[in-house]
């Protein structure tokens, strides 16, 4: 789940920190950690932030901090990890804003948007995932594309294959991937076989659907007419396909039969 702050917040901490003049001091993430600036040129990150709650004055959503911990695992460096819960103002209590990753965090990456806010974005979700592996869309990294990387990414952890927001995987299914910049390097993967080729608008080309209950290759050729001629293991081909400089993300997973 993603939760986009509104400018004009007004943010405030339980017990030690008043609501007064504080609609004016912003709250930013600096390459993913929060900083909360306060009017007298102070300014409050990591565990003093614990407890900070924010109050969507559109919504009149409550978000509030409620742990920190870190993501060694990120790479470019560990990453702030935040629990968040969200209190909907019908609702009769607060509830957390994250599933469960794969290693049992219930944690959300703030994520800076590039013109002075930011989202959290779970690191169960795609978009966490993809910030995990390296494609920091707001990092600038050796001149790596990470935009663009991380676009691709999310597209291809979703089985987004049109680039249109259309899902067409299931939860657990293992992939493997890596880029063209060395980010992720390939490794071996056995009972895999080439799945496709990515950009940042979508698949490149597709060598077979992940799950094909949820989509064939027919389909996909009715869905998006670009994708017609490049579809099927003749037409994707992971060795001639790096050749493409769309082609920035590359994955493989089991082949399915498709349901009879």
């Amino acid at each position: 789940m993603r939760f986009r702050l509104l400018l004009g917040l007004v943010a405030w901490a339980a017990f030690w920190l008043q609501p007064t003049g504080l609609e004016s001091a912003p709250l930013t993430s600096d390459d993913g950690e929060l900083v909360l600036r306060l009017p007298d040129g102070h300014s409050l990150k990591g565990e003093a932030l614990v407890g900070l709650r924010l109050i969507s004055g559109k919504e009149n959503t409550e978000l509030r901090i409620d742990g920190l911990s870190t993501a060694p695992e990120a790479i470019w460096g560990s990453l702030p990890l935040y629990v968040v819960s969200v209190k909907d103002p019908k609702a009769p209590e607060a509830v957390l804003l994250c599933e469960a990753d794969s290693m049992g965090r219930r944690a959300a990456i703030a994520m800076p948007d590039g013109i002075g806010g930011f989202s959290f974005t779970c690191t169960s979700g795609a978009e966490g995932k993809c910030i995990l592996y390296g494609y920091r869309p707001w990092a600038h990294y050796d001149d790596l594309p990470l935009q663009d990387l991380f676009r691709a990414c999310v597209h291809m952890h979703r089985a987004d294959y049109g680039g249109d927001g259309t899902p067409s995987t299931r939860n657990g299914i293992p992939i493997n991937f890596w880029d063209r910049f060395g980010v992720l390097a390939a490794d071996m993967a056995d009972g895999m076989e080439f799945e496709a080729a990515w950009g940042p608008d979508g698949a490149i080309c597709v060598a077979h659907p992940r799950v094909p209950e949820h989509v064939s290759l027919e389909e996909l050729a009715r869905r998006y007419p670009k994708l017609a001629s490049h579809l099927g293991p003749e037409s994707c081909i992971d060795e001639t396909v790096v050749a493409d400089p769309r082609a920035i993300l590359f994955n493989r997973s089991a082949v399915k039969k498709p349901p009879s």
